[in-house]
């Protein structure tokens, strides 16, 4: 804040804006965790995930049952109605209100695959199926809503909480995707793509998942979301081993040559999503030749991120009827020169890359505004 040269008496509310599908669990008495944070890319539900079903790959469920069967003291207090879960949104919210709320947003909660987004309510059935005890649920709010204030023992004053919202949700509503059929693409550690689906969710059989964007006053927002896990972690990899020195390089080294010289990346250090859904799919270059240079391979990876999309814009087009004009694009990833041009080319629209890659940060802080009065829309030509 100091470097901004905003002092907390400035500051109307705040906004949280996480990470989904990353949970804990704790006491109900004593606040105290029964674990470290189980991520989602924690792989140690993969047993269950293949014996039940692999679209909960992404999921907390299955997660969160591994967890009820091997942590024992998690086990003992669950069954004695002791336990509480929450996501990282809910843990944050937990800790800033001093233990005072136990609650998560309709964004966060449906990205769990806990909750049901065609009844808007925690599924019962999953709940009897794998044996998850409702009363460690947290109670599911509106996005953008009275989530109390900041312990004054925190920051020293009490702070308003105004929303609290998933990340790809928040960066949808900051990229003002708030009309049916709009669609962005985060391209941060993984890519996603979300599509508002306007008051409808999105039932797929390809593999897309059906969220809830965010629900403000009256109004609920559906969104369906195709997911690839491997995107900035690939230009990470290809960093380590040497292919480039630096992630702004590998658009220079793709550039740097007319085509990838036939080769091909396979982005699947953890498997392939919708809607190829291939779990065990490994990464890996094909058509390596003589004539192969480095500059040939880090352009095919470049070129699978952006395959991938297309392949998940694709679906989107297929399923749900999908038929844009413009795409909007944020994450780390879209400062790639190279990725977003190919992107426009390939999908044959126009793709807009805002200043700032931040939306998930301009989201919540546009719904946090909202709820307290605030004209955010204004504060573009009369600035706060």
């Amino acid at each position: 804040m100091p470097n901004a040269g905003v002092s907390l008496n400035q500051v109307t509310c705040l906004g949280i804006s996480t990470q989904r599908s990353t949970f804990t669990t704790w006491h109900k008495d004593t606040g105290k965790t029964f674990h470290n944070f189980i991520t989602w890319k924690d792989i140690r539900a993969d047993g269950l995930v293949r014996y039940w079903n692999n679209s909960y790959k992404m999921m907390v469920t299955m997660r969160l049952v591994w967890a009820l069967q091997h942590v024992e003291s998690l086990k003992e207090a669950a069954s004695q109605g002791q336990a509480m879960f929450g996501t990282v949104d809910t843990w944050l919210l937990y800790r800033l209100t001093a233990g005072r709320l136990h609650v998560t947003d309709v964004s966060n909660a449906s990205a769990t695959g806990m909750y049901d987004p065609f009844i808007m309510d925690w599924g019962s059935w999953a709940l009897k199926l794998f044996n998850i005890p409702g009363d460690m649920l947290p109670k599911v709010c509106d996005t953008a809503a009275n989530f109390g204030v900041v312990d004054p023992g925190i920051l020293g004053t009490a702070l308003a909480i105004r929303c609290s919202m998933a990340d790809q949700a928040a960066s949808l509503f900051g990229s003002c995707c708030f009309q049916e059929g709009d669609v962005k693409v985060t391209m941060g550690t993984g890519t996603f793509i979300n599509l508002n689906t306007g008051k409808t969710p999105h039932a797929s059989v390809a593999g897309l998942y059906p969220l809830v964007g965010w629900r403000y006053k009256d109004e609920i927002v559906y969104v369906a979301e195709g997911a690839s896990n491997d995107t900035g972690s690939l230009v990470k990899w290809a960093q380590q081993v040497g292919f480039v020195n630096t992630p702004a390089e590998s658009a220079e080294q793709a550039l740097s040559v007319k085509d990838s010289d036939g080769v091909f990346f396979v982005p699947a250090f953890n498997g392939l999503q919708a809607p190829i859904n291939d779990y065990q799919a490994a990464a890996g270059f094909i058509g390596l030749k003589p004539t192969t240079s480095k500059h040939h391979m880090v352009r095919a990876i470049l070129e699978s991120l952006v395959f991938r999309v297309v392949q998940l814009y694709d679906t989107l087009q297929q399923e749900a009827g999908c038929d844009c004009s413009l795409i909007r694009v944020d994450g780390g990833v879209s400062n790639n020169d190279f990725v977003c041009q190919l992107l426009a080319d390939l999908i044959e629209i126009k793709v807009e890359r805002p200043t700032s890659t931040e939306m998930s940060v301009l989201g919540v802080g546009f719904l946090a505004g909202l709820y307290s009065g605030l004209n955010i829309f204004l504060f573009k030509k009369n600035p706060v």
